[in-house]
């Protein structure tokens, strides 16, 4: 690295290239082009070179940032870097993760740069150089988002007309003037009135808004006795607006960041089609400050297992946290058919669904047991004597004809649903209906999505009884 002390700078593009890493291209004023970084200007003072970079350096990117030598083309060097840009994406690098910031003539070489590489997802900071030289050349035009910052008190000025004729091209456009009475001199040391805002645009860049789901809300709720905050995701509907006196089944999932987008996403079509009545899916999270596995091996597992480093045996807390507080407050904030409720859960949740089944049978009235840890703690779930439920109720569970140890799993999850089933077969409940799958091909990391949506479409779809 040249000119700094931070191993994230180079003056040419690293040899190994890391395909996850952000890469910020910085191109100095003209009056560095030479041997000198720290050249003198008579009327604006140092252009700090090497400060400006070791500032840059804070980012969490690879700055690469050339001095380039005494009258250097600039066509020539932006197709340098055009070149430098295309060896980043054929090594996987995302365009969305490459910015470029120049200033004067360095900003001039990043908009001929921008010009050359024509790639609406590349970010380019553009500093005081639009007025000048670039407002002349109407050829050049810009792509990808763009950040223009200006002193107003330099002769070079505004973007806006660059921006005029690039805009067909112009994925983001964001414009700052400073004021720091420093000319063209405010951009020779990294000074926070440019240097701030910049990182503030380049972090946007670079983390965009997270994806949200449509017609989804995210609630925190508070479990009242371990006063634990459980994020609960919901969506709803795409009627649920259009209709406002139509009441919908729920559907409560655990695991939500992997069984939300999951189910949401595999329901769209048969609901939309109309092929699945519609239901609201209300899927919960792990508790907040705590690790997910932690929170999921406590609040899904039904006994103390003194094997098992991580607390077990949450799950009765976890069940009354379903009664008391999560199931009323989706009843009492959205338009649901309260006695049509079903439950999804996979491995240990499946295995606190069927804990559920054996204690509290009617707090649900379907349920989809996908792959459920029954062989938790010695198979003790099977020795729990089943309470019988006093309305209908519907079981489909599932499994991959995978799930066996000769498969190189760690549990042979056939032999748990084989049993499962067989207890509760063994009820004799008249009221249930049972249906156990074997799914063909499917690991236990893959058998979920045709569980949940074979399930779901068991109860909902279209040729369903009149649960």
């Amino acid at each position: 690295p040249l000119y700094s002390n931070a191993a994230n700078v180079y003056d040419t593009l690293p040899e190994k290239i890391n395909p996850n890493e952000r890469y910020v291209f910085y191109s100095h004023g003209y009056i560095v082009e030479g041997t000198n970084p720290t050249p003198v200007h008579p009327r604006w003072g140092t252009y700090d070179f090497p400060a400006i970079v070791n500032r840059l350096a804070d980012l969490n990117a690879t700055i690469i940032a050339e001095h380039r030598p005494s009258n250097t083309d600039p066509f020539t060097h932006a197709h340098k870097l055009k070149a430098q840009v295309q060896q980043l994406i054929k090594n996987g690098v995302s365009p969305s993760n490459i910015t470029f910031v120049g200033f004067s003539r360095g900003g001039f070489i990043t908009a001929v740069t921008s010009n050359l590489l024509a790639n609406d997802k590349i970010n380019y900071a553009i500093l005081a150089a639009c007025t000048s030289g670039l407002s002349e050349h109407e050829e050049i035009v810009l792509y990808g988002n763009i950040l223009s910052i200006y002193e107003t008190s330099d002769s070079v000025g505004s973007c806006e007309q660059v921006i005029q004729r690039s805009d067909k091209n112009i994925s983001s456009f964001k414009e700052i003037a400073i004021s720091t009475g420093k000319e063209h001199g405010a951009f020779y040391r990294p000074i926070d009135s440019w240097i701030k805002p910049l990182i503030v645009w380049f972090e946007k860049q670079n983390n965009p808004a997270p994806y949200t789901m449509y017609k989804s809300d995210v609630i925190e709720l508070v479990d009242p006795i371990s006063h634990r905050i459980y994020p609960a995701f919901v969506k709803l509907p795409k009627s649920y607006n259009r209709k406002p006196n139509k009441k919908y089944p729920v559907v409560y999932a655990t695991d939500a960041p992997y069984s939300f987008p999951l189910i949401a996403g595999s329901t769209r079509n048969p609901m939309y089609s109309g092929t699945m009545e519609e239901v609201i899916i209300v899927a919960i999270s792990y508790a907040k400050h705590s690790q997910s596995s932690s929170s999921r091996v406590r609040d899904y597992t039904h006994s103390l297992a003194s094997s098992w480093k991580m607390a077990t045996g949450g799950a009765n807390a976890h069940l009354h946290f379903f009664a008391d507080t999560l199931i009323p407050y989706i009843e009492s904030n959205y338009r649901v058919i309260t006695d049509r409720r079903t439950y999804i859960g996979h491995s240990l949740g499946g295995l606190f669904g069927a804990y559920a089944l054996m204690t509290s049978p009617d707090m649900f009235n379907s349920y989809i047991l996908s792959s459920p840890s029954v062989w938790f703690d010695d198979f003790s779930l099977l020795s729990i004597e089943p309470i019988k439920p006093t309305k209908p109720i519907s079981v489909y569970v599932a499994v991959g004809s995978l799930e066996q140890p000769k498969y190189g799993e760690g549990q042979d999850m056939v032999n748990s649903a084989k049993l499962l089933t067989e207890k509760i077969e063994g009820q004799n409940w008249s009221n249930l209906s049972l249906k156990s799958v074997v799914i063909n091909d499917a690991t236990h990391s893959t058998s979920f999505p045709t569980s949940s949506i074979q399930g779901l479409f068991w109860f909902y779809g279209e040729n369903l009884s009149d649960l």
